[in-house]
């Protein structure tokens, strides 16, 4: 299966904000500022192909065929970028959306990546490592219930 991918959009706001439900730990005052970069950037996007974000967020979505959002991926840019929320409805899950997601954001970014994850999560450590991202450091500060690790992409030598 082909995953449409685009940059998010501020008619995306209502579901990804439903999509972000399904986060044990989601960040809703860095998702509104990412969706309030989007919408002051949309006058300015060529196209959905463009970056379409300049400034501090990433914000690519990964469509149905009717293009309702059904995943997301948000980033916050710089060096290095950093994931903050990668979500796929439950629905939609196991058809390679999220992998999509992260192959956008690798291809767009000439910067390291990086994410952290819960120890414990491995469908999540599973997906990460798979597209080449490894283990760099563990922190047990990061979440509120589980130990974590950070992950990097690409590694360092």
């Amino acid at each position: 299966m082909r995953s449409t991918i685009r940059h998010g959009r501020a008619a995306d706001a209502a579901k990804i904000r439903t999509l972000q439900a399904e986060l044990t730990e989601p960040a809703p005052t860095l998702l509104n500022a990412a969706l309030t970069e989007v919408d002051t950037a949309a006058a300015t996007a060529a196209d959905d192909t463009s970056p379409g974000i300049s400034g501090t967020f990433r914000l690519l979505v990964s469509v149905n065929d009717t293009d309702l959002p059904v995943g997301y991926l948000l980033a916050v840019t710089g060096e290095p970028t950093h994931i903050a929320e990668l979500v796929v409805d439950p629905q939609y899950r196991r058809n390679g959306r999220a992998r999509a997601l992260l192959q956008v954001l690798i291809e767009q970014c000439s910067h390291p990546i990086t994410v952290h994850v819960a120890v414990d999560n491995t469908a999540a450590r599973s997906l990460y490592e798979a597209v080449g991202f490894q283990r760099q450091t563990r922190s047990d500060d990061r979440f509120e219930d589980a130990a974590g690790l950070t992950l990097r992409y690409p590694a360092q030598n």
